[in-house]
């Protein structure tokens, strides 16, 4: 959550930096704009995701440039945001392809000062980019907040019932922990109906609002050393969500993991400051949230805390088996 916060953040500076500069360094901070974009896992994976769906070859901005010329500067409609941000960045690629970004001198976007052409760039270009940006990770951040405070209600409220259908259960575990997730994300407003629909890959445990063009793919693992459930079970369960990203073409995945064991549960990753834990593998981005239902002595009766880590490694090799 804290990583997405500083990626917007960086994202305005990105944009301001091209605001401010003068005539000439508009063209160096240009580059430096596509460079910092390209150049980070998550975005380029939003990006990657949008001009998948709407991709433009030379010869459509061959023919999109002429009309431009010919005055019809009204020929092209977006079917959404991420429609715009995906022909917008993709004809930005294309007026940049000899290495040319002295865009400010080009007629198509021609001020009576510099100061009118390079608001004219910067608005026609990089704000529909930096919008859609925005807006993707600000939903990414809504979902962990929500599953975040799952975390804190069943922890700190609601453990002791859920341990006690749990011990209960003589089948379908994963379920009983599905089917109490599902209703807290109802009860905070993620539409109904959430369902399990069957990809190429099987199905997942959780993917909301299926119906829409803007899925939540969600899966959920339970540890527990008494039933042998342990990190192959976290493995297994990354290994899922890459494989639905995929088969539903979205940039992020969720991965809720329930402990039952008297062990903590520790992300080694590169950025393994941040909460949630997240990786970035193949230009996505997946984040790993521990609900610890175990029913823990008193600190001073703990003993020595036993600690199960997850590298990198672990969930890629699984993975890529």
């Amino acid at each position: 959550m804290y990583y997405n916060h500083n990626l917007r953040t960086n994202l305005q500076e990105w944009k301001n930096r091209l605001a401010k500069s003068g005539s000439d360094q508009f063209p160096h901070q240009l580059k430096y704009f596509i460079s910092n974009i390209e150049g980070n896992k998550i975005l380029r994976g939003i990006l990657d995701e949008a001009v998948t769906k709407y991709t433009y070859t030379p010869e459509m901005f061959e023919e999109y440039l002429n009309r431009l010329e010919t005055g019809d500067i009204y020929g092209m409609s977006y079917e959404n945001e991420p429609h715009h941000a995906a022909h917008v960045y993709q004809f930005l690629k294309f007026l940049v392809s000899e290495g040319e970004y002295e865009l400010h001198m080009s007629t198509l976007f021609y001020g009576q000062s510099f100061a009118d052409s390079q608001n004219n760039v910067i608005e026609t270009l990089i704000t529909p980019i930096t919008y859609y940006f925005h807006d993707q990770l600000e939903k990414s951040s809504s979902i962990i907040y929500l599953l975040e405070k799952y975390k804190r209600r069943t922890e700190w409220f609601t453990r002791e019932t859920l341990q006690a259908k749990y011990s209960d259960a003589q089948k379908n575990y994963e379920q009983l922990l599905e089917d109490d997730l599902r209703m807290f994300l109802f009860d905070q407003g993620i539409d109904y109906p959430f369902s399990t629909p069957k990809s190429t890959s099987g199905r997942a445990d959780l993917i909301g609002a299926i119906d829409t063009n803007d899925p939540l793919i969600l899966e959920i693992k339970l540890v527990d050393k008494e039933r042998n459930y342990g990190k192959n079970r976290v493995c297994d369960g990354f290994t899922q969500i890459v494989r639905y990203t995929n088969d539903y073409n979205k940039d992020a995945g969720y991965l809720a993991i329930f402990n039952f064991s008297p062990q903590d549960i520790v992300f080694s990753f590169a950025n393994s400051n941040q909460f949630p834990p997240m990786l970035v593998y193949n230009n996505k981005s997946y984040f790993f949230l521990v609900i610890n239902l175990f029913d823990h002595a008193s600190a001073s009766k703990q003993g020595k805390i036993e600690t199960m880590t997850v590298t990198e490694e672990d969930l890629i090799k699984q993975s890529a088996e």
